[in-house]
């Protein structure tokens, strides 16, 4: 009895030896896909779909489909004052705009392109070095895999114009002193 109950649990692990992993975009599918983003305030028209191409450990060919994984990327948030329970939601959604009216920028100007899923606010720790306690970050989920690095650069090139202007600032200001 316990090796029939052990064969039934193994039957139900699927394993893939990944050859390559591509996406392509497709209109959502209703019951799988999301269909509805709250942040855009109507349907979603297309989402990623994320292919492996394998084989089983039987030697069986694969071609997976995998749906509802968005591409995503963090943005920190902790050297600005913000009360997740008061202030969050309005926060998350100036950055969503923001980058939503950013990448339609770059991109081709009369587009019905989506960029922007949603964000949220999630406390982590940063990856990189020792940090001994969880920081605040924006997650914010797009729709093209592409679009994480233009949103990477284009929030980079923000905070170089800000950090650039306070340093002026600060020069300016000690200038003025001698």
């Amino acid at each position: 009895m316990a090796a029939s109950a052990g064969s039934q649990s193994d039957s139900k692990i699927f394993s893939v030896r990944i050859v390559s992993i591509d996406h392509y975009m497709a209109p959502p599918i209703p019951g799988v896909d999301i269909c509805y983003s709250s942040f855009q305030g109507g349907k979603v028209n297309e989402v990623p779909v994320i292919r492996v191409y394998g084989s089983t450990p039987a030697g069986q060919k694969t071609c997976l489909h995998v749906h509802g994984a968005f591409p995503y990327l963090y943005v920190p948030c902790s050297d600005i004052p913000i009360n997740p329970n008061q202030d969050g939601d309005a926060y998350t959604n100036s950055v969503s705009l923001a980058l939503e009216k950013a990448l339609k920028l770059k991109g081709n100007a009369g587009s019905k392109r989506q960029h922007v899923h949603r964000c949220s606010l999630v406390r982590a720790r940063k990856f990189y070095g020792y940090h001994p306690s969880e920081e605040l970050f924006v997650k914010v989920y797009l729709y093209f895999p592409h679009d994480v690095s233009r949103a990477a650069n284009h929030l980079l090139v923000q905070f170089l114009k800000l950090t650039l202007t306070v340093n002026q600032f600060q020069i300016f200001l000690l200038a003025d002193c001698f």
